[in-house]
């Protein structure tokens, strides 16, 4: 086995020298920093430990043994303790040894056959003699049969022994690789750091503000090099709030009318932003050009909520059961200058949501469906509730409960990613007072702001790297 040794200025070289002199299947036996600043890795070829692993295997026995030579001894299995220091003692470093052979038992001696007869007997004899064979006669058989069950036994507890030995091996390999790929991580960090700190400090700063890594990297591989400090923080903020896309005067659904359905996961405020809207566009276009539609058949309450703002309103409100019901009523509104239905909460997970939305494409009439995502909740949660409950009609988003959340920064980091319509932002109880149109300045520069708060949650610069491969799902 050839051990090489390679040089480069960054580990992604030396990697890249690796890869093109011993291959993509190339075993790293270890790297580390060189005295000049550079980084050494020691890797071998995946065919010379092919190789030496094949030299190493015991010649097998031979299927014909003389006549005259002894019969070998059984070979006891191996126990529990042995086969758990062998998986231990291997490293990805070394080549596996080959598992015992199981262990063969003796064949028993051939029972005695009976003595036949020299008298010849009759023909007739044979014909008509159908009783079944004397009990003594079986008894050899069932001896026979007994150590071929033995050895039936002795090789599924060998089998299970070999699997849980593999699960085993698996289980280490998972280790080393979180561990490779998390040294990886800070050799990626470290070097970011020496070659461009004012995109390594931009990285924390945002990163800080609640930002995903995700969009941090595409944001600072952009940075001009000659930005740093307060410069390079204006420019990621102009460059936030030019992908964030709010909405405008000819999207604005009081305006433009039409049938609106708010969706979104359970207690995310859906019943009071129907409120909030109906209010809007009753002060906008009259009583007479509104209607409300509640779905919401499940929550205790929930239809007398939106009726009793409807009452005060002046605002006819409808209930409908399926799809039957929705396309009837909403053939009878359809003189109503603006439709707003109220949706049943459910999980994102949950089965509903499809036919949710399956529902409002076959109701023969346009359904603009508005995704309430509640800014108090963590970026991993809003990640999954946009991705499930996308689709064909997803006119936008309405970024609700911002007056609980301390941090902007993950619900403005979903809407941008998806590139999401954010219509309205909701920052209170009060209806209509508490819903306004998003504004991107303000916004971005709230969830910047963020950053600057102390709080325990704030990683140190020495932590950077850990969280940085945290979040880019390298640590499993």
């Amino acid at each position: 086995m050839v051990v090489r040794k390679f040089y480069g200025k960054t580990t992604r070289d030396a990697l890249r020298q690796v890869r093109e002199e011993l291959g993509a299947d190339a075993l790293i036996l270890s790297n580390r920093p060189t005295l000049g600043g550079g980084v050494e890795i020691m890797a071998v070829a995946d065919a010379d430990v092919s190789a030496l692993a094949t030299t190493l295997t015991p010649p097998s026995q031979p299927k014909h043994p003389p006549r005259n030579a002894p019969t070998p001894a059984p070979v006891p299995p191996a126990t529990a303790g042995g086969s758990m220091n062998r998986a231990i003692a291997r490293t990805y470093a070394m080549p596996v040894e080959p598992l015992e052979a199981p262990a063969v038992p003796t064949p028993p001696p051939p029972p005695p056959q009976p003595k036949v007869s020299a008298e010849p007997k009759p023909f007739l004899a044979h014909v008509q003699d159908n009783s079944p064979p004397p009990k003594a006669a079986a008894q050899p058989q069932a001896a026979a049969a007994r150590p071929a069950a033995n050895v039936a036994s002795n090789s599924d507890a060998e089998r299970e022994q070999m699997a849980q030995e593999l699960k085993q091996i698996g289980d280490e390999i998972k280790q080393l690789r979180s561990l490779l790929q998390s040294q990886l991580a800070g050799f990626a960090w470290s070097d970011m750091e020496q070659r461009t700190p004012n995109r390594a400090e931009l990285f924390r700063h945002l990163l800080t503000a609640g930002f995903s890594s995700t969009l941090i990297r595409q944001l600072t591989q952009k940075l001009p090099p000659q930005y740093e400090g307060d410069v390079a923080q204006k420019w990621a903020r102009s460059a936030l709030i030019h992908n964030l896309k709010c909405m405008d005067p000819q999207h604005d659904p009081i305006e433009r009318g039409g049938i609106y359905a708010l969706v979104g996961p359970t207690g995310v405020g859906k019943t009071t932003t129907v409120a909030k809207l109906a209010a809007r566009a009753t002060m906008r276009h009259g009583a007479q050009n509104v209607a409300l539609i509640t779905t919401d058949t499940y929550r205790i309450g929930a239809q007398d909520q939106l009726r009793i703002y409807g009452k005060i309103l002046g605002v006819p409100v409808f209930s409908v059961q399926n799809e039957g019901d929705l396309q009837l009523t909403l053939a009878d509104l359809a003189q109503r200058r603006i439709v707003l239905i109220d949706t049943v909460g459910m999980g994102q997970r949950d089965a509903r949501v499809q036919a949710q939305l399956d529902m409002f494409n076959q109701t023969g009439r346009p359904v603009e469906r508005l995704l309430l995502l509640a800014a108090n909740a963590d970026g991993h949660t809003l990640e999954d509730v946009v991705r499930h409950y996308r689709g064909d009609g997803l006119a936008g988003a309405i970024l609700s409960k911002i007056d609980e959340a301390l941090m902007l920064g993950p619900g403005l980091d979903v809407v941008i990613r998806h590139r999401l319509r954010l219509f309205y932002v909701t920052n209170g109880q009060r209806v209509p007072e508490d819903i306004h149109a998003a504004h991107a300045e303000l916004l971005i520069d709230r969830a910047l702001r963020a950053a600057q708060l102390a709080s325990p949650f704030n990683p140190e610069s020495d932590e950077m790297a850990m969280l940085n491969a945290a979040q880019s799902g390298w640590l499993s």
